[in-house]
């Protein structure tokens, strides 16, 4: 079964999708940037960002989604986007931007270490790399689910993992360090309030469930939401005015070339 991203479903949560891009993006707004590249621009919600504090650069959105492109185009004419896997992209442009901006993607590549590297290599003298990552994998949601789908029930039908690759601060740092003396890096946890079990279900359907989601017959699906929202249940408990909080930790960095 095909692991498809659904860019409708990536919206349900639009504002705090959007918001680590809202604080990386205002972390380098005094720049003069004239063209700037979107890495997993995603359904163009990261671009229109770009766009909004950047009003005259030109902006190329690039993600592997064929589905997540053809919705940017829909609701971002002004912007340019296109299908690329973002390490053949470096591999084959020549082109070379003010602004390489990455909100939430790198996570999802084979190597994202080395994927860094090939984005700096594409800015101009003095442009900057800027990039959000999760780095929530310590956390409950993520545990759960490990929990689940490597279990007895489902290790059988879930042949494959999710290919994501948690690189540690440090690494980050001896990376971006290596590549310019002009860097920062901190994080943010965000406490996003989720309405309900099955809105915290949602979310991570339309994320970090999607690889297993996509290896399991639709008669079998009802049976693995079951089995994660019992985890969920435990491991989430309601607050007095029925909500949950989300605790999602994310790291940024900025490297100027």
């Amino acid at each position: 079964m095909e692991n498809r991203w659904d860019s409708k479903k990536y919206l349900e949560f639009e504002k705090e999708r959007t918001q680590p891009a809202i604080d990386l993006a205002r972390r380098i707004e005094d720049r003069n940037i004239s063209s700037a590249l979107d890495v997993g621009c995603g359904p163009g919600n990261s671009s229109v960002v770009i766009k909004n504090i950047f009003p005259n650069a030109d902006i190329l959105g690039i993600d592997f989604s064929s589905d997540m492109i053809e919705r940017a185009r829909k609701d971002y004419p002004n912007i340019s986007f296109e299908q690329w896997d973002a390490d053949v992209f470096t591999e084959n442009t020549s082109q070379k931007f003010d602004l390489i901006f990455s909100n939430a993607c790198l996570q999802w590549l084979p190597n994202p270490l080395n994927t860094i590297k090939n984005l700096y290599k594409l800015l101009n003298d003095s442009g900057i790399l800027a990039v959000q990552i999760p780095c929530n994998f310590d956390e409950p949601i993520h545990r759960l689910i490990s929990k689940v789908v490597t279990g007895e029930k489902w290790k059988a039908v879930i042949k494959h993992q999710r290919n994501h690759t948690n690189s540690s601060v440090d690494e980050y740092y001896n990376v971006i360090s290596d590549l310019s003396d002009y860097f920062d890096i901190w994080t943010i946890t965000y406490h996003h309030i989720i309405p309900s079990y099955e809105a915290l279900w949602s979310w991570y359907e339309g994320t970090g469930l999607r690889p297993y989601l996509s290896q399991i017959d639709d008669s079998m699906k009802d049976e693995f939401k079951k089995d994660i929202m019992e985890e969920i249940k435990n491991n989430y408990p309601l607050h007095k005015n029925g909500k949950i909080i989300l605790n999602f930790p994310r790291l940024f960095f900025t490297v100027e070339k």
